[in-house]
């Protein structure tokens, strides 16, 4: 294996976390890797046949991957047993996560992509619970020292699966539900008294769902990837009742982890 693209997709930085360091450690084995952000991709302007591999890295979102990143998976063309890892990132590294792949993996063998790995990793959450700071430098302890093993395996093409349980797989199915809760509870946003219309939400909002005028408007394409309401210097974005908690009151304060494009998401 010479060199690899790797596709990502990560709401408030977590994902991004993993991807620089598993690029810095591929690199330092002497593979050319490319990296692309697949909000902003166009796959039709991309040689994949020129790649010995192809990576997507993605937060779970529940028990799934997002939909942008199964969106993307499905514009992908189809190819002669092109080798893929996969390499996605949750709250824990629990069985009831080990499914999500699911979906993805079945949609790149329809079109002949051979996913030899498939890696859950885990990553302190961004959604309803917020980890106290020595659970954050624990796991992210963890991750650095776990990812030179994993750009190993990559590089020699070393089988690794998820291994999910008729539960995990039902409790995927269900998840999916999310795609549509979240545009619902997207409807819920909104930008406080705080709010100085800096544009940074509209900017950055993965999904375009945001627009600016008299006012910030949310409209009906949220994924509830998190990023407006922790990248807002104002901390103006807001939700309202009922679903108030799934919203840290503050982010995390450790320097690695600046959510969104602060650090480029």
């Amino acid at each position: 294996m010479k060199n690899v693209c790797l596709f990502f997709f990560s709401g408030t930085g977590m994902t991004k976390y993993v991807v620089d360091r598993i690029v810095r450690e591929l690199e330092a084995r002497q593979l050319t890797v490319d990296v692309y952000p697949i909000e902003t991709t166009s796959i039709s302007n991309i040689p994949l046949d020129t790649y010995d591999a192809i990576g997507i890295a993605y937060p779970v979102h529940a028990f799934n991957a997002p939909k942008i990143v199964i969106n993307f998976a499905k514009t992908l063309p189809v190819t002669k047993a092109t080798d893929v890892f996969l390499l996605s990132t949750a709250g824990e590294d629990h069985p009831v996560n080990y499914a999500s792949s699911r979906l993805m993996i079945r949609i790149l063998q329809r079109k002949n992509y051979r996913v030899f790995y498939d890696k859950l990793l885990a990553m302190p959450s961004n959604f309803i619970v917020k980890y106290d700071e020595p659970t954050v430098v624990q796991l992210l302890s963890a991750i650095d020292s776990a990812i030179p093993q994993i750009a190993q395996e990559i590089v020699s093409l070393t089988p690794r699966k998820q291994t999910s349980s008729f539960f995990t797989k039902v409790m995927a199915v269900l998840g999916r539900a999310e795609w549509f809760g979240a545009i619902f509870i997207g409807k819920m946003f909104y930008a406080g008294k705080s709010c100085n219309h800096c544009g940074v939400c509209v900017k950055h909002c993965p999904n375009r769902n945001i627009a600016s005028g008299k006012r910030i408007r949310f409209h009906w394409r949220c994924g509830l990837c998190m990023r407006c309401l922790y990248l807002c210097p104002q901390h103006a974005v807001r939700i309202r009742w009922p679903f108030r908690f799934i919203r840290f009151d503050t982010w995390y304060q450790n320097e690695n982890l600046q959510p969104g494009h602060r650090k480029q998401s």
